[in-house]
C-alpha cells in the first residue's frame, strides 16, 4: 500500500515538472497546497484580534458580577449566612460558657480571700473610725448627763464639737484646730521646753516652739520658760502669733518672776493680730509681732516663765515664736 503511494506521487511529480539539464521546472502548484491555502484563507476570515479576545475576557468578568448581583443570587447568599451566624452563635455561646466556668472556678478562691479581707479594711476606714468616735462621744455625753455629771458631760461636748471639726482623711495639723463656741474656762497651762536658742552674750533669748492657747481641750505649750543669767538694764518681750483661720482671739500674757511673782505684761486681740490665712503661715515672719516692756519686772537671774492666756473669740492663738531681750 506504502509502495503503491508513493509510486503514484512519483508519476504526478514526473507529469508536473520537466527537468532540463539539472534545473526542475514547475508548471503548476501542487493540488494539495491549493486546498491548504483555501482552507487558510476560510479561517483568516473567522479569525479574530488579540482585542477581540480582550473584550470577550472584559464580558466575562462584567458577567460574572451581574450574576452576584440578581436577587435569587443575595436571597440564597444571606440564607447560607444566617445558617453561618446561627452555628457561630451556637459554637461561640458554648465556648463561652466553659470560659465563664474555668474563670469562676479559678478566681473563687481569690474573691473568697480577698472579699474578707477588703471587708475588714472598710470595719477600719478612717471616715468610719472617726464616725464611730463620735457617736460614742454623743452617747457619752448623754450617759454622764444622765448620772448628773454635768462637768464630765461639759468636757465629752467639747471634745465632740472639736472632733466633728476634724476631716480624718486629712493630715493632721501640727497644732491641733480650736474649739469653735467651746467653753472659755482657763485652760491648765502646758510647759514648752526651754529656749531653744540663746546669743552668746547671753542677751537674746529664743523658743520656736509651736505652741497654742485656746479654750479647755485646746492647749499646747502655752507657757514658755526662759533661764537668764546674765541681765541688763533693760527687757522686751517679743511673741509672733495668729488665729487658726482669722484674728479673732483675745488672751493674756504673763510674766512668772524667779520669785514667783505672776504678772500680765502684754495681750492679744483682733487689732493686734495681723498676719495671713492659717493656711499661709509658714514660718513665724508671716505674722506681725507683737511686744511689750518688761524691764521693770526682770532684776534678778534665774527662771523666767512667759504665759499665754486664752480669754474669747472663736480662734486659738497659734504661737511660733516668743523672745526674751535684755541690754
Amino acid at each position: 500500500m506504502f509502495l503503491r503511494g508513493f509510486l503514484l506521487f512519483g508519476a504526478l511529480l514526473l507529469s508536473a515538472v520537466t527537468a532540463s539539464a539539472g534545473v526542475i521546472t514547475i508548471t503548476e502548484e501542487p493540488q494539495l497546497l491549493i486546498d491548504l491555502r483555501k482552507a487558510y484563507v476560510a479561517e483568516q476570515a473567522n479569525a479574530v484580534m488579540p482585542e477581540d479576545i480582550a473584550r470577550a475576557e472584559l464580558e466575562y468578568e462584567e458577567a460574572k458580577k451581574k450574576a452576584i448581583t440578581v436577587d435569587s443570587y443575595k436571597a440564597k447568599r444571606m440564607a447560607i449566612e444566617k445558617a453561618r451566624e446561627k452555628e457561630f452563635a451556637v459554637i461561640k455561646a458554648r465556648y463561652q460558657k466553659e470560659l465563664a466556668k474555668l474563670e469562676q472556678g479559678t478566681l473563687a478562691a481569690v474573691d473568697k480571700e480577698y472579699q474578707q479581707k477588703n471587708a475588714a479594711l472598710k470595719e477600719r476606714e478612717v471616715g468610719k473610725v472617726h464616725e464611730n468616735y463620735l457617736k460614742k462621744l454623743e452617747k457619752l455625753e448623754k450617759d454622764l448627763i444622765g448620772q448628773s455629771d454635768l462637768a464630765g458631760a461639759l468636757v465629752v461636748q467639747t471634745e465632740r464639737k472639736k472632733m466633728s471639726l476634724i476631716d480624718p482623711t486629712k493630715p493632721v495639723a501640727a497644732a491641733p484646730a480650736p474649739v469653735v463656741d467651746a467653753p472659755k474656762a482657763e485652760a491648765a497651762p502646758v510647759v514648752a521646753p526651754e529656749k531653744d536658742w540663746q546669743t552668746q552674750d547671753n542677751k537674746i533669748h529664743i523658743s520656736s516652739v509651736r505652741g497654742v492657747a485656746g479654750s479647755e481641750g485646746n492647749v499646747a505649750n502655752n507657757v514658755y520658760p526662759f533661764r537668764l543669767e546674765k541681765l541688763g538694764q533693760n527687757a522686751k518681750l517679743v511673741f509672733y502669733g495668729y488665729g487658726n483661720r482669722s484674728d479673732n482671739s483675745y488672751g493674756e500674757v504673763y510674766l512668772i518672776t524667779p520669785d514667783g511673782n505672776r504678772n500680765e505684761v502684754a495681750s492679744w486681740s483682733p487689732n493686734k493680730l495681723q498676719g495671713p490665712k492659717f493656711s499661709e503661715v509658714k514660718s513665724y515672719s508671716d505674722v506681725q509681732p507683737i511686744d511689750a516692756d518688761i524691764s521693770s519686772y526682770v532684776k534678778q537671774a534665774g527662771l523666767y516663765k512667759v504665759e499665754f492666756l486664752y480669754r474669747d473669740g472663736d480662734e486659738a492663738l497659734n504661737i511660733y515664736r516668743v523672745e526674751l531681750q535684755t541690754w
